[in-house]
C-alpha cells in the first residue's frame, strides 16, 4: 500500500506539472508507432528516444554512461545517439544574439557567417568575427528549448511518482528510472545554461596549459551569457576523418600518443576530464590536438583520484581484494550485498587477465565489466566515475583506430608511480600514517580501561552474548542426542548416590533389610546406565558405519 509520502509527492508533482494533454498524446503515439509493448531492444529503444525528442535523445546520452545501471547493449546503442537537427532560420539566430548581448548584433560582431557550424537538439554554432579582428565561434540556445526540457522532466517525474505510489512497475525498475532522471534533471539544467559551459571551458584551458601540443577553445565571456557562448574558432580536421589526416601526412601514432597522455593527465593529475572523447570533439590543426566541445565533463576529488588509483593497480595486479575495497569506499548501496560473492566475482574477473599481457588490456572494458559486477550487486557508482569508464572506452575505441600499438595501461601505470614519487602524495600518506598512529595509541590508552568495565558487567550480569548458529539437521540431531545421553547419565548417577545414602538410614519399609526406597533407586540407576550404554554402542556403530543418527 502506498504511503501518506508517496500520496504527497504525486499532489505535489501534480500541481507543479503544467505540460498538456497533447505531449502525452504524442508520446503514446510514437511508443505505439515502434510497437514498444510488443518488447524492447536496443535499437528500437534508440529509434523511440530519437522521435521523442531533444530531452529524451540526452536521457539515452546520460544513460550510455550509466552501464552500472543499464545492461552494455543498452549503453552501446545509447552510444551512437547524436542530437543533430535541422538548423534554425537565420533571422532567429540573430534574434537570440541580440537577446542575449542586449544589443544590435553588430555592437559585438562585425560579421555572422550565415551558414552553420553545427546544428544540435540544445544549440546551433555560427561562426563570427570581432571588431578587432578575432575570429569566434557563437554558440546559440534555442528558444523555449530549456522550457520544453523542463517540461518533459516534470512529465518524468509524475509518471515515475505514481508508478511508486501506484505500485505498477518493480521497486527496481522505478529507482533506477528515478536515478536516470534525477541525473538527466542534473546535466540538462548544466548544458542549457551556457555560464556552466564557459567555466568549463576556463577550468580545462588553464589544467592543460602546461602540456604541450594540446590545448583547447578560449572563451569569451565578455560576449557570453547563459543563453549564448563565445568561444576562439578552431580550425582544423576532425579526428574521425582519418583520411584526410593521412593526405596531410600526419603522423597518426603520434597523435594517438599524444591524446592519451593527455587524457590520462586529465584524470590521474587533474582530476577534471574531458567526459566525451569521440573522434568529432578532437580537432587536429598544425599546433596539435584541440579538445572542443566541453558540455559534458568529469570531475574527481583528491580522494577520488587516490580511488581511482588504487582500482587502476588492483586491475594491473590482479589483486581482488585491493580492488573491491577501493570499488566499495566508491559504491552506494541499493540493497543486500553479498561480500563473499563479489569478492569471488573480482577474482573471478580478473583470473581471466591472468594469462593476457598487461599491454593488451583494455581499461575501458575492465571498468564497464567492474560496473557490471557491482551492478549485480545492488552496488552503484558515482555518475563521474561511470562517465570516466565509458570516456576510457571510447578513447580505446579511437586509438585502436588510429593507433593500435599505443596501449593506456602502460601509460597509467607511468602516471600513477609519478604521483606516487610527488611530495604531495608523500605528504599525504606521512599524515595518513602519523593519523593511524594517533589513533592506534589513543586505542591502547582506552583498552585496559574498556577491558575493566567490561569485566565489571560481565561480573554484575550486564553483558549478554547472542549467537546464531545455522547448523545441518544432522548435527543437530547428534547434539540433541549426546545433550539427552549426558542427561540420563547425570540422572543414574544422581539415583544411585541417593539410593546409597537411603540404604545408611532405618527408613520403613524395608526388604531383606535393606529400605525399599533404596533398593528402587539402585534398579532406576541400573536400568538408566544400561540404556545408556547400550544408546552410545549404538551410536558409535552407526557413525563408524556412515548411517544417520536417530
Amino acid at each position: 500500500m502506498a504511503t501518506f509520502k508517496e500520496f504527497l509527492r504525486v499532489a505535489e508533482i501534480t500541481v507543479k506539472d503544467k505540460t498538456s494533454g497533447k505531449r502525452m498524446k504524442e508520446i503514446r503515439q510514437i511508443l505505439l508507432k515502434h510497437h514498444a509493448m510488443s518488447g524492447l531492444t536496443p535499437e528500437k529503444a534508440v529509434a523511440i528516444l530519437e522521435d521523442l525528442g531533444p530531452t529524451y535523445v540526452k536521457i539515452g546520452q546520460i544513460a550510455s554512461n550509466r552501464s552500472d545501471l543499464l545492461p552494455k547493449g543498452y549503453c552501446d546503442a545509447f552510444e551512437k545517439l547524436r542530437a543533430d537537427v535541422p538548423p534554425m532560420p537565420f533571422d532567429t539566430v540573430i534574434e537570440r544574439i541580440e537577446a542575449s548581448l542586449d544589443a544590435p548584433w553588430q555592437a559585438a560582431f562585425s560579421s555572422i557567417a550565415k551558414e552553420p557550424l553545427g546544428s544540435a537538439s540544445i544549440a546551433q554554432v555560427h561562426k563570427a568575427t570581432t571588431h578587432d579582428g578575432t575570429v569566434v565561434a557563437v554558440k546559440v540556445r534555442r528558444p523555449g528549448i530549456a522550457q520544453q526540457m523542463a517540461e518533459d522532466i516534470t512529465l518524468m517525474k509524475h509518471l515515475l511518482a505514481l508508478a511508486e505510489f501506484s505500485n505498477i512497475a518493480p521497486n527496481g525498475l522505478v529507482l533506477t528510472a528515478d536515478d536516470l532522471v534525477s541525473e538527466l534533471e542534473r546535466t540538462t539544467a548544466e548544458e542549457v545554461d551556457f555560464s556552466i559551459e564557459l567555466e568549463n571551458l576556463k577550468r580545462f584551458h588553464e589544467e592543460i596549459e602546461d602540456q604541450r601540443g594540446v590545448t583547447s577553445p578560449l572563451p569569451f565571456p565578455e560576449y557570453s551569457s547563459d543563453s549564448m557562448l563565445v568561444m576562439e574558432f578552431v580550425s582544423g580536421t576532425l579526428l574521425d576523418d582519418k583520411s584526410a589526416l593521412e593526405a596531410q601526412g600526419k603522423d597518426l601514432a603520434a597523435i594517438g600518443e599524444r591524446l592519451a597522455q593527455s587524457y590520462v593527465t586529465q584524470v590521474v593529475d587533474d582530476g577534471f576530464f574531458h567526459a566525451d572523447p569521440h573522434p568529432g570533439n578532437i580537432v587536429i590543426n598544425d599546433g596539435g590536438i584541440v579538445w572542443i566541445d566541453l558540455g559534458m565533463t568529469g570531475s574527481l576529488t583528491a580522494n577520488e583520484r587516490a580511488i581511482v588509483s588504487k582500482v587502476f593497480r588492483g586491475v594491473a595486479t590482479g589483486d581482488p581484494y585491493a580492488l573491491k575495497d577501493a570499488l566499495l569506499s566508491l559504491a552506494k548501496a541499493d540493497g543486500p550485498v553479498d561480500h563473499s560473492m563479489l569478492l569471488e566475482q573480482m577474482s573471478t574477473m580478473l583470473a581471466s587477465y591472468a594469462s593476457t599481457d598487461l599491454s593488451d588490456i583494455n581499461i575501458g572494458t575492465a571498468f564497464v565489466d567492474v560496473i557490471e559486477i557491482l551492478r549485480t550487486q545492488n552496488l552503484t557508482l558515482p555518475p563521474s566515475f561511470t562517465m570516466l569508464a565509458r570516456g576510457f572506452l571510447t578513447l580505446e575505441g579511437v586509438l585502436t583506430d588510429i593507433a593500435p600499438s599505443i596501449n593506456i595501461v602502460d601509460i597509467v601505470s607511468v602516471h600513477v608511480k609519478k604521483q606516487m614519487k610527488t611530495l604531495s602524495y608523500i605528504e599525504g600518506k606521512a599524515q595518513d600514517l602519523l593519523l593511524n598512529a594517533a589513533e592506534s595509541a589513543e586505542a591502547m590508552t582506552t583498552l585496559p580501561t574498556q577491558l575493566s568495565h567490561t569485566l565489571d558487567m560481565l561480573d554484575r550480569g550486564q553483558l549478554k552474548v547472542s549467537m546464531d548458529m545455522d547448523l545441518p539437521r544432522d548435527i543437530k540431531g547428534a547434539i540433541y542426542q549426546v545433550a539427552s545421553l549426558l542427561a540420563l547419565s547425570l540422572i543414574s548417577a544422581g539415583l544411585f548416590v541417593g539410593s546409597s545414602i537411603v540404604c545408611t538410614t532405618p527408613m520403613q519399609p524395608q526388604i531383606f533389610g535393606v529400605p525399599l526406597l533404596g533398593a528402587l533407586g539402585y534398579l532406576g540407576a541400573f536400568v538408566l546406565g544400561v540404556y545408556v550404554i547400550v544408546r552410545a554402542v549404538s551410536i558409535r556403530h552407526r557413525q563408524v558405519n556412515d548411517e544417520k543418527i536417530r
